[in-house]
This record gives C-alpha cells, sequence and structure tokens, in this order.
C-alpha cells in the first residue's frame, strides 16, 4: 500500500530581463475541500441476498437416493416445493489490508478504491479518492500524509505540473515528512512557481525556504535576485546575507552575487 515518494526538484533558474511586477503582500496557501467520496463501511456484515427463481444448473439429492430436487418440477404452482430456500448469494468483500498499522481500514479501502480506478484508466476517479484521504481533518496526519503521497504520485505520472504543486502542499500541510525532504519539497514549489512566471508565490516560499535554513546561500541569492528584479530595495540585504553564508562555509562568492551586493 505504500507509495515511495519521488520529490522532484528543480534547478531555480532566474532568466535576465524579465519586466518588474508589482508584488503583494504574502498570502497563506489555502488548502482545498475534500471531495465527498461514499464508501461502505468495511466491518459491515455482507447482505445475503434469497434467490428463489433461478432453476438449478445440477439436481440435489438426498436421503437414499430420493430426490428432493430433481429439476423445474419444483418451480411449478402448489407443488409444495420452495425452491432455494436455504439457498443465499454471499457478497464476499476483498479485505483491505495494508503493511502501515496506523492506517485505518475505511482509509485503506478508500486508498484502493483509487487504485482500483487508477489501474483502469480512471485518474480523475483516482484523484478524488486521494483528496479525501488527503483532505479530510478527522484522518490521522499519518493517513492524510499517505494520502497526499498517492496524489503526489499521480501527478507525476500524468506530467502535471498544477497537480504536482498540489501534491507537494499537501504533504507539506501533514507534517510528516522529514525535515530534508520538507526543503526539498519547499524548494520544488519554489521552482513550480518560477516555471509559471509567478514571482509573488516564488518570493513568498523562499521566504519559507531560508526561515527553515537561515544558511541556504542559493535560496538566498534566489530571493536577492527576484527582489531585485522587482525593484524591491531589499535585495541588497538578502543578497549580503547570502554572501556571509557562503564566505562562512569557506566556499567561493559568485561574481554575480558582489555585483548585485554593490549596484545602486
Amino acid at each position: 500500500m505504500k507509495t515511495p515518494l519521488a520529490l522532484a526538484v528543480f534547478a531555480l533558474a532566474l532568466p535576465a530581463g524579465v519586466a518588474a511586477q508589482e508584488v503583494s503582500e504574502t498570502e497563506e496557501e489555502e488548502t482545498p475541500p475534500p471531495p465527498i467520496i461514499v464508501t461502505a463501511d468495511p466491518d459491515e456484515k455482507p447482505r445475503r441476498v434469497a434467490l428463489g427463481s433461478r432453476v438449478p444448473r445440477t439436481a440435489h439429492f438426498a436421503n437414499s437416493g430420493i430426490a428432493s430436487n430433481v429439476g423445474t418440477p419444483g418451480l411449478t404452482p402448489q407443488s409444495g416445493m420452495t425452491p432455494h430456500t436455504h439457498k443465499f448469494i454471499m457478497r464476499k468483500r476483498k479485505g483491505c489490508e495494508s503493511e502501515d498499522p496506523l492506517l485505518s481500514k475505511t482509509v485503506v479501502c478508500i486508498l484502493a478504491s483509487g487504485d482500483d480506478l487508477a489501474a483502469e484508466g480512471d485518474l480523475a476517479g483516482a484523484i478524488d479518492h486521494y483528496r479525501h484521504v488527503a483532505y479530510t481533518e478527522s484522518y490521522s496526519a499519518r493517513e492524510r500524509h499517505v494520502g497526499s503521497e498517492k496524489l503526489f504520485a499521480a501527478a507525476q505520472d500524468a506530467d502535471d505540473a498544477g497537480l504536482r504543486e498540489e501534491g507537494l502542499l499537501a504533504l507539506l500541510s501533514t507534517g510528516e515528512l522529514s525535515p530534508a525532504r520538507a526543503q526539498e519539497a519547499r524548494r520544488s514549489l519554489v521552482a513550480l512557481a518560477l516555471a509559471s512566471g509567478d514571482d509573488r508565490t516564488a518570493m513568498q516560499r523562499l521566504e519559507e525556504v531560508v526561515a527553515n535554513d537561515p544558511e541556504d546561500a542559493r535560496s538566498l541569492a534566489n530571493l536577492a535576485a527576484i527582489q531585485e528584479r522587482n525593484g524591491m530595495a531589499a535585495a541588497r540585504e538578502t543578497i549580503r546575507r547570502a554572501i556571509a553564508v557562503q564566505e562562512a562555509k569557506g566556499y567561493s562568492v559568485p561574481r554575480s552575487w558582489r555585483q548585485l551586493a554593490a549596484s545602486e
């Protein structure tokens, strides 16, 4: 039931010559409401359905060769026989099992149904099941994390940038990622914002990256570059912070960083 998490890490390319745009105040990224998925209780006993009109395929005999049912005569009116009185068709539900003991049977069944839909080519239906688990607050953080993993994996398979962004945000919201993987996810979100030309969101996400790792010199430099191209005075201070971190680690400082720090 486990889906491996393969976070896509992009190189942050900051194209030159992009026109400055007005940057509004940062806004918190909202979590969408979970889709409504109607599911049966996995612990509910299966229904028994008695059918009294099917002709048996074979005759049934009991007690020294005396026929209790010899085919169609038992179906004739007032024959004194009630065919199939004790015969039932039972619908056996496949057990929903997972190697993860922290997942409830209900969640496992919903995710398994999503997997079945994905295998049948119904990606939209599968995604609705994954979203339901990822965004339903009554589920545990672990359960929402597994739903988010499947959502992200579906985005990777579909090569859908928007869905990939949604999956990464959902993964971060659960708080279940390790610090290193959470940073990978944040950097990937920065790259997705840059790829879509959204400088405001890219800056907001870069600020979150450096807040979680103040010694990430490259992210500081990328933040300074975006600030500079949007005409923000904070760019000089940000690039100086990047230079100080780089020098403290004993690494060489790119010339472009020093040029930005010295520019007016």
